[in-house]
């Protein structure tokens, strides 16, 4: 039966003994968002490091990942195939922009490389990887089921100190390249750590 509505869309599924086990894509959004705060907070970035947790796979609310998602588990081989973009980071990052205009593109870099790694704004000979070039594709927005999507995680109503450390001084910034490595970090093992647990 169903586990409560939010069960409906899927961050994580694996076999269990006779059964599977399902990890609700709400609740994993909502966990990799506490535990990202927690340690970047110990950076005064807390609330950065929330919303990219809330936002990081926002595109798996979209119909065609679900689809391939339950298929490809083997958890409902029967699942028809939904056509559109396969990549799950774009919609959040575009989603974070949207929201925070040029200060989100912070979390823009952080959300959109959260498992290939931060990308460049402008590609080289790999452009289509170039974060510029993403966030130009709005399908991945337009596919979201946007009424689906809780509105503590689609808009929590946090608008971070917009200044990151050393963003408009040369000498400084150094300090900026730092503090995003290490709002990167918290992201990537709240992830981890989520999906593991």
């Amino acid at each position: 039966g169903r586990m409560g509505e939010e069960m409906d869309y899927i961050a994580h599924v694996r076999k269990d003994g006779e059964g599977w086990a399902l990890h609700a894509l709400g609740e994993h959004l909502r966990g990799a968002a506490y535990r990202a705060e927690r340690w970047a907070a110990l950076l005064g970035a807390g609330e950065w490091a929330r919303l990219a947790g809330l936002w990081h796979d926002l595109g798996k609310y979209a119909p065609q990942f679900q689809s391939m998602i339950r298929r490809e588990s083997g958890y409902d081989p029967e699942e028809e195939i939904v056509v559109g973009p396969r990549n799950h980071s774009t919609a959040g990052a575009l989603h974070a922009v949207g929201q925070l205009g040029n200060a989100g593109r912070v979390l823009a870099y952080l959300i959109a490389g959260h498992h290939a790694g931060l990308p460049d704004w402008y590609g080289d000979g790999n452009a289509a990887a170039a974060l510029s070039a993403r966030l130009r594709d709005r399908l991945h927005l337009d596919v979201l089921p946007q009424a689906d999507i809780p509105a503590d995680i689609l808009s929590p109503g946090i608008k971070p100190a917009t200044r990151m450390p050393g963003a408009n001084d040369d000498e400084r910034m150094l300090g900026a390249h730092l503090w995003l490595r290490m709002l990167f970090s918290c992201l990537v093992d709240a992830d981890f750590l989520d999906t593991e647990a």
